[in-house]
């Protein structure tokens, strides 16, 4: 471990991140390619390899990078950090293999070890907060903590439903472990870092509005919406799902009002990455509030969540690694420059949104069509950064990107 306020820290949270964001690049790949790929699980297996194998994966990595880089705090141990990664990539395709085969000991291995990485998360979190030198970030961590205590009983809710060890209430359990997972665990984490991280993306300082009692109220807020929800979702209250959603999406509009304003040098320079975090903050927004209405009128929910997680995870997902991945690789401000110049697709924007209009109206082929031009995009631009960063001492003067 490097010790906390060391200037190795960084390097070592870097080093760590860049295996996991390769990880979860891998599998939202895979996502794409089990779109295409007959098989038997329908929309099941692309949406888990990229929530669980993509996102989480992301999750994982990028939550104690982010945590330790703005706390000041020492860095997770190698030995740790490769442990809870592994855990989880073994368990969301052991996982994957047993729901696709219709094996239940698998499912059994696979869902506890995915549920034992998001735990491990818990300590590991909880670690860093402790370390912390500076207090400013702390509410975001305390954001993280929260996020995967949820998560970690939406995952063992799942694990229960996907092996039919409750026959009866499956739809009603699918339906909880939907609400604690993708606003519980996903949407909780994305909440704590936006106003943090969108004044790094945009190279401005934080917004007056995003103090850490405003931060600490909203998360509050969220996370108790996240528990209605959920319980009304347990006993069947259409209503109180959708009273807990309504409140999730007002939470959202709060998380807005803390990012800070852009302005033309700001747009000019960040360009589609800047542009797709705001559209995937309003696509999630948005998808809340109209599955608030579509739960009320027991309408059809599996299209609204698909371009939500398309929409709105996916496309903060994408936003976050075309600013990460010029940082990660490293190389001093030069060679920075470069990396940001190779992530800039206004491609990826456009088939971001189509993808998620196209899921929306349930359009399957402009729906596949759309991601696989985004999945090409992004794997070409991927390659490049990678191939141009011969001669590039990884972690190389990026240490100040995350003071914004």
């Amino acid at each position: 471990m490097v010790a906390r306020g060391a200037k190795g820290r960084v390097a070592a949270a870097h080093r760590q991140t860049r295996r996991g964001l390769g990880q979860a690049a891998v599998f939202s790949l895979a996502a794409v390619a089990a779109v295409v790929v007959a098989h038997r699980t329908g929309y099941w297996l692309p949406l888990h390899l990229f929530v669980l194998g993509g996102l989480v994966t992301a999750i994982s990595t990028t939550t104690q990078m982010l945590a330790v880089t703005w706390s000041s705090s020492s860095a997770t141990p190698d030995w740790a950090a490769n442990a809870q990664r592994w855990c989880l990539a073994a368990g969301t395709l052991v996982l994957c293999v047993g729901r696709e085969t219709d094996v239940v000991v698998l499912v059994d291995i696979g869902g506890a070890a995915v549920v034992a990485s998001v735990v491990a998360l818990i300590p590991m979190l909880l670690v860093i907060r402790n370390g912390a030198i500076t207090d400013r970030f702390v509410p975001a961590i305390d954001g993280y903590i929260t996020a995967m205590a949820l998560g970690s009983i939406g995952l063992a809710v799942a694990i229960v439903m996907a092996t039919g060890r409750a026959p009866r209430g499956w739809v009603r359990l699918r339906d909880v472990h939907v609400m604690l997972n993708v606003f519980g665990l996903v949407g909780l984490v994305v909440t704590a870092t936006l106003p943090y991280f969108s004044a790094t993306q945009a190279r401005r300082k934080m917004s007056p509005r995003a103090t850490p009692t405003t931060m600490r109220l909203t998360i509050a807020v969220l996370a108790v919406a996240v528990v209605i929800a959920a319980i009304g979702r347990w006993f069947d209250g259409g209503a109180l799902t959708s009273i807990g959603l309504v409140v999730y999406a007002a939470g959202l509009v709060a998380v807005g009002a803390m990012l800070p304003v852009y302005g033309r040098g700001q747009v000019a320079w960040a360009g589609p990455r800047l542009v797709q975090l705001v559209a995937g903050l309003a696509w999630w927004c948005a998808m809340t509030a109209l599955l608030a209405f579509v739960v009320a009128m027991q309408g059809d929910e599996r299209p609204v969540l698909i371009a939500l997680v398309i929409g709105g995870f996916a496309q903060i997902l994408a936003s976050s690694l075309a600013y990460l991945g010029p940082v990660l690789r490293g190389g001093g401000h030069r060679h920075l420059t470069a990396g940001f110049v190779i992530t800039r697709s206004w491609l990826s924007l456009i088939a971001g949104n189509v993808a998620a209009v196209a899921a929306l109206l349930a359009a399957t082929e402009l729906f596949v069509v759309a991601l696989l031009i985004w999945a090409v995009d992004a794997a070409a631009r991927g390659v490049w950064l990678l191939v141009s960063k011969r001669g590039i001492e990884p972690g190389d003067g990026v240490a100040e990107y995350v003071h914004s």
